[in-house]
């Protein structure tokens, strides 16, 4: 097993820091644009059920498919954040490999170990519920805008 080493002295074409660094930023990075896609299919989403409960106040039935079309985004908002979610496992493993491979005396905290603390819930299982209940809701209206 190497050491962590700031010279160029390996196989690889950039020196261990660099690598480790990277890899650091591409953890940050797919936690930051990830929080930031799920803010917006959340907010897209909930007004998207918004203009459903606009539109069924004045024209009825006219709101079935505004309501549908939440559905199916729901739906897909979830498929997304299942991929987005493997972005960051990816670049969390990667980083915690090279962190081993190195020898980092000082591993980054992540969501995974959160340093000594421990969580007392899933953010991502929070956002599945956000989104299913936001689902459930325009589901809801549709039966109801059908009776």
């Amino acid at each position: 097993m190497r050491t962590f080493r700031t010279d160029g002295d390996n196989d690889d074409p950039l020196p261990p820091i660099d690598l480790y660094r990277l890899a650091v930023e591409e953890y940050r990075f797919q936690a930051e644009f990830n929080w930031k896609r799920t803010q917006y299919l959340l907010a897209f989403n909930a007004a998207i059920l918004a203009a459903g409960t606009a539109v069924s106040g004045r024209f009825g039935e006219f709101a079935i498919p505004v309501f549908a079309l939440g559905v199916v985004t729901c739906v897909l908002a979830i498929l997304v954040q299942r991929q987005q979610h493997s972005y960051y496992r990816a670049a969390r493993d990667r980083m915690r490999r090279l962190e081993v491979q190195f020898r980092v005396p000082e591993p980054a905290d992540t969501t995974a170990t959160l340093g000594k603390r421990t969580r007392s819930f899933s953010v991502t299982g929070l956002i599945y519920t956000l989104t299913t209940a936001i689902a459930v809701a325009d589901v809801a209206a549709i039966v109801y805008s059908l009776r």
